[in-house]
């Protein structure tokens, strides 16, 4: 599925296509964590991105809430796995991680809620 110039950030249609080195970050998340699990979608957070950016959700998949022990359980798991791909930014609750700022408020809501995940972006 090519990324959609209709959709410029991430509201586009649900997959499971990743850079291979995003893929064994997901398999490592579902095998640690099998209560879960993890999609991206077109224009995931931006166009051109959807295979370095993951959502990790409940075990019904996009749109079912993780549970909020799980969610910070799972994005601790990734903050602290050594060597690539590097994590350009999460997003968990109303808190965003940024490489080059650490952590700040994320006033949007559209991590809470029926849409409570946590959001990972690679560089």
């Amino acid at each position: 599925m090519s990324e959609d110039p209709a959709h410029p950030w991430g509201s586009g249609a649900t997959h499971y296509r990743w850079r291979p080195d995003v893929a064994i970050v997901v398999q490592r998340i579902l095998s640690q964590f099998p209560q879960v699990t993890v999609n991206t979608y077109v224009c995931h957070p931006w166009c051109g991105w959807s295979d370095q950016s993951l959502d990790v959700w409940g075990s019904g998949g996009r749109g079912d809430p993780l549970p909020r022990d799980i969610g910070l359980a799972s994005r601790n798991f990734l903050m602290n796995l050594s060597g690539p791909p590097m994590i350009r930014h999460t997003i968990w609750r109303h808190q965003i991680w940024t490489a080059w700022g650490g952590y700040s408020r994320w006033v949007a809501d559209d991590h809470s809620g029926r849409l409570r995940h946590l959001h990972v972006t690679y560089y």
